[in-house]
Parts: C-alpha cells; sequence; structure tokens
C-alpha cells in the first residue's frame, strides 16, 4: 500500500497515524492513572493562570529548596520560575481552560507531530521527495521523539517545532519565521538559550556573510541564560542555585552546598579531568542512548558537522550532568534538547551526499533501522504508556489486563469525584494529575499542611491515596515499597489526627479532616492497611 502513495502522502498518513495514536495512549495512560507528578504541577501551574496567579503551584513548592532543605511548609504563592523559567507556557492557559486536564498530553503529542512536519518542509527543499520522506518516518519512527511524547508533559516538547521553524526561516531567509522563532526559543525554558547559541554557531560556520545575524543569535541566546538563571530566577526562589546545580552538577562544586550557572561554569572547566571522565561516564549508558538517538537515522548524525554544530551543546550539558531523572534516558525529556540538532544535522548531511540515496541495499537498511527503533520503543514500555501490553517487570511479575486497569481507574475516579472541586488535598502520585485544577494540592505522604498567602499553616481538607498503586508496584520497585511503608504509617497518624474515611473503594481511600465517621468504611481501612502490612 505504501508503495502506492506519493512520498508526501506518505509523510501525511504518519504524521496522522503519531497523532491518533499518540493521542490515544496518552488519553489511556491519563485516565488509567498511569500519569504523574510532573503532569499535575504543569496543569496546575497553567490552571492557576485561569485566577491570574499564573505558573503559582503548591506542588512545585513540595520541592523547593525552602521545603527540601529549610522544612518549611509547602506555600500557596510559591512561583515554579524559580525552578524552571517558561514564559511559553502561559500561551496554553486558554487550552487548558477549554480542555481542563486532557489539554497538555494533547498538546504535547500535536505539537511534536506538527515538527515533524515543519521538519519535512524543511527537507523537502533539500532533498528528493522519497530522502525528505524517508527521514521524517525516521523522525516519527525515533525511540527518543515517541518516549517523551507518551510521558508527563514538558515544556520541553515546545522545542523541536521551534527550532524547525527558525532552521526553516534562516535557510529561506523568511524574517517573519526567523524572528519570532528566534525570539521565543530561549523563553521555552531556562536553558533552552543554549541550542540557539548552537544554532548560531552553526549559521556563523556554514554562511559566514551572515555573520551579523549569527552572532546576534549567540548573543540573545547565550545572554538570556546567564540573566535568567543569575538574576531572573534568583527573585523568585534560590531553587536553581541550591537545588538544580547541586544536584545535576554537584560532582564539579567541591563540596559547596550552592552555586550559580556562571560559578558552576567555571568550577567545571577548572576540572578538565573530572569534565572528559563525564563525558563517557557511565560507559555503558552514554553508548546506548548515542546509539539510540543515532539509530533511526542510520547513525548519519554522528559523522555529520552540521549535527554536532546544533546539538553539541545541549549533548554536551547533558553528558556533563547527573540527578535523579537520568539525562541519558531515551524516554524522558531531555532528549529533545538533542532531537531537532540530530535531525535537521542529517537532512543537511543528505543534501551533499543524495546519490548514495540511490542504493536499494541502503534504503532497505535505513527502513530496518526504523523498524528496530519501534521495537526497542515498544519493548520500553516508554512511562508505562504500554503497560496495558507490556508487563512493568517481569521478575518479579508486575502487570494487569486492560480491563483491570480500567476497574481500578473507574472505581479511583468515582471515589474522586466526592471531594469538593475547591478543596485542599493531599495525593499521592496517580492521583495528583486529576486533582490538580485546585490552588492546594500536594504530594501524599510528604506533606498534609501548607502555608496560606499570610504565611499561616493549615491542614489540608482531604486525603486521597491509591494503596492499590503503591501495592502493586512495591514488589518489584523499591522506591514504591517506601512510598507505601511512609503511606501505611501517615495514615495511621492521620486518622489520630480526626480524618475521617469517607470512602474505600479497590484500595483507593478517600478521607475529609473532622468528616462524619463511619464504623463500616474504619474497618475496612483498619483490614486493608493490615493486608498491605503483611504484604
Amino acid at each position: 500500500m505504501s508503495q502506492r502513495l506519493r512520498p508526501e502522502q506518505r509523510v501525511w498518513l504518519a504524521a496522522g497515524l503519531f497523532t491518533l495514536v499518540g493521542w490515544m495512549l496518552q488519553a489511556w495512560r491519563l485516565h488509567s492513572l498511569a500519569a504523574t507528578m510532573d503532569q499535575g504541577i504543569l496543569f496546575q501551574v497553567l490552571w492557576n493562570g485561569l485566577s491570574g496567579h499564573p505558573f503559582e503551584s503548591t506542588l512545585s513548592s513540595q520541592l523547593s529548596t525552602n521545603v527540601v532543605h529549610g522544612g518549611e511548609l509547602p506555600a500557596i504563592g510559591y512561583h515554579r520560575l524559580g525552578q524552571h523559567f517558561t514564559p511559553t507556557l502561559a500561551l496554553w492557559i486558554p487550552l487548558v481552560a477549554l480542555l481542563g486536564k486532557w489539554a497538555l498530553p494533547m498538546l504535547q503529542v500535536a505539537l511534536i507531530a506538527a515538527a515533524g512536519l515543519v521538519l519535512h518542509r524543511l527537507a523537502l527543499r533539500r532533498l528528493t521527495p522519497d530522502l525528505a520522506a524517508i527521514l521524517t518516518l525516521a523522525f516519527y519512527g525515533a525511540n527518543a521523539v515517541i518516549g517523551p511524547a507518551l510521558g508527563n508533559f514538558t515544556d520541553l516538547s515546545q522545542l523541536p517545532l521551534c527550532v524547525f521553524v527558525l532552521l526553516l526561516g534562516l535557510l529561506e531567509r523568511r524574517l517573519w519565521l526567523t524572528l519570532p522563532a528566534a525570539l521565543l526559543l530561549p523563553l521555552i525554558r531556562e536553558d533552552t538559550g543554549v541550542v540557539l547559541v548552537g544554532i548560531g554557531i552553526w549559521l556563523l560556520v556554514r554562511q559566514r556573510s551572515r555573520w551579523p545575524l549569527a552572532l546576534a543569535l549567540v548573543a540573545w541566546g547565550g545572554g538570556w541564560v546567564v540573566l535568567v538563571t543569575n538574576v531572573l530566577m534568583p527573585l523568585f526562589s534560590q531553587d536553581n542555585a541550591r537545588r538544580f546545580m547541586v544536584e545535576n552538577f554537584g560532582q564539579y562544586l567541591q563540596g559547596q552546598d550552592q552555586a550559580s550557572s556562571l560559578q558552576t561554569a567555571a568550577l567545571v572547566l577548572r576540572q578538565p579531568l573530572t569534565l572528559l571522565q563525564e563525558l563517557v561516564s557511565p560507559p555503558r549508558d552514554t553508548l546506548l542512548y548515542l546509539a539510540g538517538q543515532g539509530l533511526p537515522l542510520l547513525f548519519i548524525p554522528w559523522i555529520a558537522l552540521d549535527s554536532w554544530l546544533l546539538m553539541g551543546l545541549p549533548l554536551l550539558g547533558l553528558l556533563l550532568a547527573q540527578g535523579s531523572n537520568n539525562p541519558l534516558s531515551i524516554n524522558i525529556r531531555y532528549t529533545y534538547l538533542v532531537v531537532p540538532g540530530l535531525f535537521a544535522g542529517a537532512t543537511l548531511w543528505w543534501e551533499r551526499h543524495q546519490p548514495l540515496f540511490a542504493s536499494r541495499r541502503l534504503r532497505r537498511l535505513w527502513a530496518g533501522c526504523i523498524l528496530l527503533s519501534l521495537l526497542f520503543t515498544l519493548g520500553s514500555n516508554p512511562n508505562r504508556s504500554l503497560s496495558w501490553l507490556i508487563p512493568d517487570s517481569v521478575q518479579p511479575w508486575v502487570y494487569r489486563s486492560p480491563w483491570q486497569q480500567w476497574q481500578h481507574a473507574q472505581s479511583a475516579h468515582a471515589a474522586l469525584a466526592r471531594i469538593p472541586a475547591a478543596a485542599s488535598v493531599s495525593a499521592n502520585t496517580p492521583l495528583i494529575p486529576h486533582l490538580a485544577a485546585r490552588q492546594v494540592l500536594m504530594r501524599y505522604p510528604d506533606h498534609t499542611s501548607y502555608q496560606d498567602r499570610q504565611g499561616q499553616a493549615h491542614a489540608v481538607d482531604w486525603i486521597a491515596v491509591d494503596l492499590d498503586y503503591q501495592q502493586r508496584y512495591a514488589a518489584a520497585f523499591p522506591q514504591e515499597q517506601k512510598a507505601l511503608k511512609r503511606s501505611l504509617r501517615q495514615l495511621r497518624s492521620s486518622q489520630a489526627q480526626g480524618y475521617a474515611v469517607q470512602q474505600l473503594s479497590d484500595g483507593v481511600v478517600i478521607l475529609e479532616r473532622n468528616g462524619p465517621i463511619n464504623p463500616a468504611n474504619q474497618q475496612a481501612l483498619d483490614q486493608l492497611l493490615r493486608q498491605a502490612k503483611e504484604g
């Protein structure tokens, strides 16, 4: 069938399938309680914008240095801009008002699908239709593209589209494309200006006559990163210096408990041996990451100067970083810092080597690499989006059929419906995305109290816990086992603090502070707690 379609039709078919399947998997992932805290954070950030408080989030406040290091309570009025400076997110506040909790996962898939179509337009102006088509199909079949698209919404999902639009504008000398894309790109996140610096360097090397524009891009991108991380973000909180620099680049800080981005960069450059060691450490993860990124493109980016110029700087940042969220995981958001440069650079490489594509063997090999990339993506169960098909763990066995997942989700949603829309809530991870349309929401069991805008402490009105989720994963995942034990302890103490069970359904527990006491519900919870402890 595909041979009867024109190259452009194959691209549009791939884009349509990517969007449709992506939307279906994201809808299933959200409904079946597989989405997690990050999804809730960004939804709460934008939902608060509807009431005139954009970028505020009590969920983000839980992760702030004031809470983590200072022992304070999470606070209403905390601005996430101190953790990640993401002004372009405000563009999507109207969409959140229109679609609610479904807005962000659907938006993410649409942004990535649109990025592939712009990449095709970029390639079609320089390559034969068949070559431009297979390069775009490689984009839609790349693990580094699919994996994050099926995860929690990330601000970086805006980046590939913006980069491809900017490169299209630069190569076709269209100011109406170049100017807005160049202005917006550093505003996506505090570190995306580095991507713009790479584009400026590429332009300076490849089109030297346009050096004023190249230097302007470098100055805007690099200058914005310095300004944001050292001046603007500290206006909101000290999280960048005390948390993110320490967590991601603590190996260079020589015992310091805080450092600005400029101080961190200086310390990195003073330790060349440590720098070289981090570039290849850990060797297995580094090689697998580079192989996974290059596979759908026949590994062409690793021999293409344009790719290295465009994505070298963000890739360097990932290789030098550490952290609880492995920056070299191909299924999480950081890959979007690298993906645009890889594919744009490969496009420009093929422009100078098009005769090679005449080889039928090479075309078959490339198709096989794309298929292999898709198979690897399927087998990795990215962000548990395929848990209805792929077990979450083989040894020990952790799997639930789609019907079991659906039934549990229905029970959970029915239980959550008891909680009033404006009530303050503490909920555990799988329930957070479904409760984020409120001013006060925190992750359980970390906190059950918060500060109001005047600094007064309050206990939350409701507690919602999916013990079934934690029990299911505790056998295979140590972090879930720890979370289960903490939840069991906290539930016992919460009852002593005046929280009464209002509903218990399929392991989902709903408690209300000073709520009516139902002996049958209380007895059911006591039995569930005993079973969970014994299990």
